[in-house]
């Protein structure tokens, strides 16, 4: 089946039935339909056959209505997702009853009777067909296992398990500070309660004890205040054991303007819970800082944002009517390229490559001002993983540069997006200790592809490989080069999220900052054409692409630019 009438098949079910555990549970649904129709059609066949001389009318029923029912069982096993060993053993019972249905031609009517051998023969097949697919629905689980969906259901069960079990061992070990400051109150209200016994003792005293009355009423309000902070702690406590697992708010740990780091508690509403009033002079010493105020906020989530000049979101800018035009011209090469150009003159965003006609060119416009109005911004430092979104609707994962380079990626979709964020967790977990070619362990196993290629695949115990190159190097030393980046920038990459394209912000060779529109597929669609001396003004001019492109005319230069003109796309 091709990979479009696949998707056809995945995305009617997605819509009428909800997302399937497995792509067999599709095929097997589809291949249920089908049997299921095949054999209506060849009983309605068998209706009309009924009277004298429809013996290849009849024929034509018997083999429709034996097809069908062979195709229809067989789905119902296929769409368990049991083990392969199972399903191979499903397709073969399907194939020896199309084998039988096949004979069942070269003997019908001729050699056809119910007494004769090759009608035994026929329905002998024909039922072993059928044993063989009962047998893989009914006994196989019993050898090979639970099925690929079950496993992956009782996975997430384990999750939420394990989870509940770390929220209920945070919960005991409060109880249990809540216990020991009880016993605390306790200790203080018998102190209390001697400190008013001497009171009283020293009231029946004479004159001259009076001064030591007074110093025992100033320990007794002293224990009072004690007492009452104490009672405050454990109402904070009580509070924050409430709101253990269902926190609304995230921690921010980011460097301001003057390069000091700092942290705030955002709301998911978008509003400042708390600040540190202060910056610091590393993230580890702001990370201390949070960890002080996080014990006491419990269930927060931490999200690192490093570099950031300006620690509020950037807001995406409204289109507006166009200031601005796309340019088309011709190049040296005579290939068709593109720029948008304002009306002031300024160049504010250009194509990164050449184009063979007119029509790819507007093509390549068309991707920018339908991409580049809600693309995200992402940043590198010095490298970032994004997951996203293919084109066959599988989520994936890549380690990128902040030059733009892929060192890496996950070499397989994954059905959701949180499957593929595990999967890069896992990556980022073992890549840091991951030998070269060992013989045991997680290990990166270096190879070279049928063109010659160098590569290099992650491989963790069981024997599964984790992530890949994704391209070939022309030489071995590039090769290492490039395993020892993924072990040094995996670990601490920064996670970001792809929905169709994003723009790159990120600092040249040269200390200059650029911008590039980057699909999710890897292709840079178009970018700023020039470099800028602040990152502030790198987002200024994607601010005035993502108001101007959407709704840009396009129009064709009639001469040819200048040598000095000609705008190439250089890759940082």
């Amino acid at each position: 089946m091709s990979e479009s009438g696949a998707g056809v098949l995945a995305s009617t079910y997605r819509e009428r039935f909800g997302e399937p555990f497995t792509s067999d549970e599709v095929y097997g649904y589809w291949l249920f339909v089908a049997g299921t129709v095949i054999a209506v059609v060849g009983m309605a066949v068998f209706l009309t056959s009924m009277g004298a001389g429809q013996t290849g009318t009849r024929g034509i029923a018997y083999l429709l209505s034996g097809v069908g029912l062979a195709t229809a069982f067989a789905g119902l096993v296929v769409g368990q997702s049991f083990h392969r060993t199972a399903k191979r053993l499903v397709y073969v019972g399907l194939l020896v009853c199309l084998a039988a249905m096949a004979w069942f031609l070269t003997v019908f009517p001729g050699q056809w009777a119910l007494g004769s051998g090759s009608a035994q023969g026929v329905v002998a097949v024909y039922t072993l067909g059928l044993a063989l697919i009962t047998l893989s629905g009914a006994l196989a689980p019993i050898s090979v296992g639970q099925s690929r969906a079950r496993q992956a259901v009782e996975e997430q069960l384990a999750d939420a398990r394990a989870d509940d079990e770390a929220d209920d061992q945070r919960i005991t070990e409060l109880e249990a500070a809540v216990a020991e400051r009880d016993d605390r109150i306790d200790a203080l209200e018998s102190e209390l309660d001697e400190s008013r016994a001497e009171t009283a003792e020293a009231d029946r005293a004479a004159e001259e004890a009076r001064g030591e009355t007074q110093a025992v009423t100033a320990e007794t309000a002293a224990a009072r205040e004690e007492t009452a902070s104490v009672r405050d702690d454990l109402n904070a406590a009580a509070s924050h054991v409430n709101a253990l697992s269902k926190s609304s708010a995230t921690f921010d740990v980011y460097r301001d303007k003057s390069g000091q780091w700092r942290w705030r508690l955002v709301h998911r509403n978008g509003n400042i819970i708390a600040t540190s009033g202060e910056g610091y002079s590393s993230d580890r010493t702001a990370r201390r800082g949070m960890r002080s105020v996080k014990r006491n906020s419990l269930g927060a989530a931490v999200v690192w944002q490093r570099d950031e000049e300006d620690p509020e979101p950037v807001a995406d800018p409204v289109a507006e009517d166009p200031s601005a035009r796309f340019r088309l011209y011709r190049d040296a090469d005579d290939e068709y390229r593109w720029r948008l150009r304002h009306d002031n003159g300024e160049t504010i965003a250009a194509g990164t490559r050449g184009f063979s006609s007119r029509s790819a060119a507007e093509n390549g416009i068309e991707s920018v001002r339908s991409a580049i109005g809600p693309a995200d911004y992402l940043e590198f430092d010095p490298a970032g993983i994004e997951v996203y979104e293919d084109a066959a609707g599988e989520f994936r994962w890549r380690l990128v540069h902040r030059n733009g380079n892929i060192l890496g990626d996950s070499g397989e979709g994954y059905a959701s997006r949180s499957n593929a964020r595990r999967a890069a967790d896992r990556v980022q977990e073992v890549a840091g200790d991951a030998a070269v070619d060992a013989d045991s362990g997680v290990r990166f196993e270096t190879f070279e592809d049928a063109a010659g290629g160098h590569r290099w695949r992650l491989v963790a115990a069981n024997g599964e490989t984790i992530a890949d190159s994704g391209e070939g190097y022309s030489s071995r030393s590039k090769l290492t080069d490039a395993i020892e980046r993924v072990s040094e920038y995996a670990p601490d990459a920064d996670r970001l999220t792809m929905t169709t394209a994003a723009v790159e912000v990120y600092e040249d060779a040269a200390g200059e900052f650029r911008w590039r529109l980057r699909h999710r597929n890897g292709t840079i669609l178009g970018t700023s054409g020039e470099g800028y001396t602040s990152r502030s003004k790198a987002l200024d001019a994607v601010n005035s692409v993502k108001r101007h492109a959407p709704n840009a005319p396009v129009e064709e230069e009639s001469e040819e630019l200048p040598d000095d003109e000609v705008e190439t796309e250089k890759e940082e």
